[in-house]
């Protein structure tokens, strides 16, 4: 179900915003959520920001130096924090309040898929993952809109040595490529469900292009708002 569903369900007019920004590591992810978030409290006088749980993340620098041993656990972990995020961006949306999210517990699927695929994570520890997911995101909707910052792995890796995180200075293009083809296939599977909005992400862009870039978001989603078949769903 989607939010607008859950909003037309319950008899509500007029719910927020959730707004999901997916891309690999280092595509500008949370550089267009503070934007986005910028935007909407113009507009609407409130937005809530739901930001990657890397601060704090005492298993993040253990993973980037030993996958095999930190993989699952560092998923566990990232799936508990996500669906934290998750919920209370439901609830934000359903009581009128916009949020925009930096990734999402959908997301982090694609780690796993990845990390199984290159034989990091075993079978017993993807079959854990996916039953666990599924017990947790019962009640868990689909965002309003999906906006998918394409960006090639070799840019993503330009990027990520640019900011020059420590934990983050042995990612490899090829787990990034390997990252966005995961992306990718639920980027597609994401347009059965709820809006998706795809966004060339390999040109650099300066803080007013990224807000530019976020204004045109937010226009798009009023003007879902107001056609008459979307407004019967309840955006």
């Amino acid at each position: 179900m989607t939010m607008q569903e859950s909003c037309l369900a319950k008899g509500i007019k007029h719910c927020g915003y959730h707004i999901c920004v997916l891309g690999t590591i280092g595509a500008g992810k949370t550089s267009l959520c503070r934007y986005l978030q910028q935007v909407i409290i113009e507009h609407e006088g409130r937005c809530e920001g739901m930001w990657e749980p890397v601060e704090g993340n005492p298993l993040l620098p253990l993973y980037y130096k030993d996958q095999n041993r930190y993989a699952f656990p560092m998923q566990v972990y990232m799936l508990n924090k996500r669906l934290e995020q998750q919920r209370l961006a439901q609830d934000l949306a359903l009581s009128g309040v916009s949020c925009v999210q930096d990734s999402s517990l959908f997301g982090d699927s694609c780690f796993v898929e990845m990390l199984a695929k290159d034989g990091i994570l075993c079978p017993e520890e993807v079959e854990t993952y996916s039953e666990l997911f599924a017990n947790m995101a019962r009640d868990v909707m689909y965002p309003s809109l999906v906006v998918y910052l394409n960006c090639p792995a070799e840019v993503a890796k330009q990027r990520v040595e640019k900011r020059g995180r420590d934990c983050e200075k042995d990612i490899s293009v090829y787990y990034l490529a390997t990252l966005k083809l995961e992306l990718d296939k639920l980027v597609k599977d994401f347009g059965k469900y709820t809006f998706v909005k795809e966004i060339d992400a390999s040109i650099d862009l300066d803080e007013e292009g990224i807000y530019n870039e976020a204004r045109m978001i937010y226009d798009e989603l009023c003007l879902l708002r107001q056609s008459p078949i979307i407004s019967r769903m309840g955006v």
